[in-house]
This record gives C-alpha cells, structure tokens and sequence, in this order.
C-alpha cells in the first residue's frame, strides 16, 4: 500500500500543508494536535505530538492545543486528551537510565 501513487500523493500535499508559509509550522502542528483530538485519531495525535515536541513547542502550549480539541470535540475525547497526556510525560521526562550518572 505504501508505494500506491494515491498514498504518496497524499504524503506530500500533507508535508507540504504542514511546512511553513504564512502561518507556521509551529502552530500548525498544534491546529493538527487539536484537530486530532476533536477527531478522535488516535494515531495523528501520536503524530503531531511528536512533531511538537520536536520543534520544541512548550509544555504549556501543547497542554493548550489538547484541551482546545476537548473543547472542540466535546467530552467524549477526554479519552484521547488523557492518552496525550499520558504520551506527552512519556515523551518529555528522561528516563532513569540517561538520568544516571554512570
């Protein structure tokens, strides 16, 4: 599936949608977190998740964009919202093995 010309296609108008322009790239990765909580697609909010912290997007503001897709999607993404979070710490705190100093 990967190399049908309709996947690829799509690829690109979607790297291209996120890339910088007049507004950037920053806040469209986070319009993306939003949007894939209210939609509740578990992967793209993996994601744009990733693609958040990444562009070193704050704590604070990517906190913003969950609770803006809650917002926009009602109650019933509180369950996305939760694993977000739950992913976001995941992500951010180093693990006890780089914190070593060994």
């Amino acid at each position: 599936m990967t190399n049908d010309s309709f996947f690829e296609q799509f690829s690109a108008l979607d790297d291209e949608v996120y890339a910088d322009g007049a507004i950037p790239m920053r806040y469209k990765e986070l319009m993306g977190l939003s949007i894939s909580i209210a939609t509740r697609c578990d992967e793209r909010v993996d994601f744009h998740l990733g693609n958040c912290i990444k562009l070193g997007i704050s704590l604070g503001e990517i906190k913003d964009a969950i609770k803006m897709g809650v917002i926009g999607g009602g109650s019933i993404t509180y369950p996305q919202a939760r694993r977000a979070y739950a992913d976001l710490f995941f992500l951010v705190l180093p693990s006890p093995r780089r914190c070593s100093n060994n």
